[in-house]
């Protein structure tokens, strides 16, 4: 009986010693992996709206990736929420969207002509949150592919310019991310953890960004044909001012000559050199017409400028969450 009970406290040890092993090493785990339990509580609890559910869908997230937008709890904001939530006040450009304390805040742009806006920026704040959650190691790795994606890609040096030094990488790493195609295959790989299909975030990009470069390129092109107007204008109206004045010289002294018995040898020399001055003229007139007909073109491409000027205005108020809320006309 006593040989019993001894037994019977040996298992009992070794049962206590087995919880508390499972124990520690649940505890262990938990500690290792707070994070990602941080980002399951979130996401199990995330109740997306109906615009955000379908953003999410469009772009065809992998099963991490769709787990990571959950726990970021995305949120579709007017202007004045947008802005308490990204605070911007000191942003010198319009911010499409932020990714701050764990949630993501998207500016609710529903504009037929920026197509495509919102599943871009909602794609952009989660490659940011992906970011955070990388280690330093992974991060070091993508250093080099990233510059191979860089070089390739000029564009990207303007638009990470504005950032500090510190920044650069992490916003390269983004951008490249929903605005390239036809990346090294490191980051090919990387990104697919995140997306089933790169190339459709880069659509959304490609999608509302051609709105822009549309009349940029409009703008700039109505710009190189006004100043060749104008150089054109400037050349013929130095040459008709030139042509008048000497006509005009010539014409007062015909006149002089005419009024002046014996000037002319004969009447056929007098009007053959009033025909000479009336033939100048008459180019004179052509050549002024001529101006004024580039003058009106040249008027009409200045109207077509200006048109694209506040199109352009239109486009940036619409992305930016502190314009003011006008017409423009």
């Amino acid at each position: 009986m006593v040989i019993m009970n001894k037994m019977s406290q040996k298992k009992l040890r070794l049962g206590w010693i087995i919880v508390v092993v499972l124990m520690v090493i649940v505890a262990v785990m938990v500690v290792l992996n707070r994070a990602w339990i941080y980002d399951w509580a979130r996401g199990v609890s995330y109740r997306p709206s109906g615009e955000m559910a379908a953003i999410r869908d469009k772009l065809q997230l992998t099963w991490a990736g769709e787990f990571l937008f959950n726990a970021v709890q995305p949120e579709l904001n007017e202007a004045e929420k947008f802005n308490e939530n990204c605070r911007n006040d000191e942003s010198e450009i319009a911010v499409l969207g932020c990714y701050t304390v764990g949630n993501i805040y998207i500016y609710n742009i529903d504009a037929a002509e920026l197509k495509g806006i919102r599943e871009l920026t909602a794609a952009h704040e989660l490659l940011h949150a992906k970011w955070a959650r990388m280690s330093d190691d992974e991060k070091v790795a993508l250093v080099e592919p990233l510059t191979r994606a860089f070089d390739v890609n000029q564009f990207l040096a303007d638009e990470i310019s504005q950032y500090d030094v510190g920044e650069k990488q992490e916003e390269l790493y983004v951008r490249a991310g929903t605005e390239v195609k036809d990346l090294p295959a490191a980051l090919e790989k990387h990104y697919a953890e995140i997306f089933k299909d790169q190339d459709v975030v880069v659509d959304f990009y490609n999608s509302y960004i051609a709105v822009f470069r549309e009349v940029k390129a409009q703008m700039e092109e109505l710009a190189n044909e006004m100043g060749m107007l104008r150089a054109e204008i400037d050349g013929k109206t130095a040459s008709y001012e030139a042509e008048l004045a000497a006509l005009e010289v010539d014409i007062a002294n015909f006149n002089s000559c005419a009024e002046t018995a014996g000037c002319f040898n004969s009447e056929w020399e007098f009007y053959a050199k009033r025909n000479m001055l009336v033939a100048r003229e008459n180019n004179l007139n052509a050549l002024n017409n001529e101006i004024n007909n580039l003058i009106d073109i040249y008027n009409v491409k200045v109207n077509e400028y200006n048109a694209n000027v506040l199109e352009g205005r239109k486009l940036q108020n619409m992305i930016n969450s502190k314009a003011e809320d006008i017409e423009i006309r």
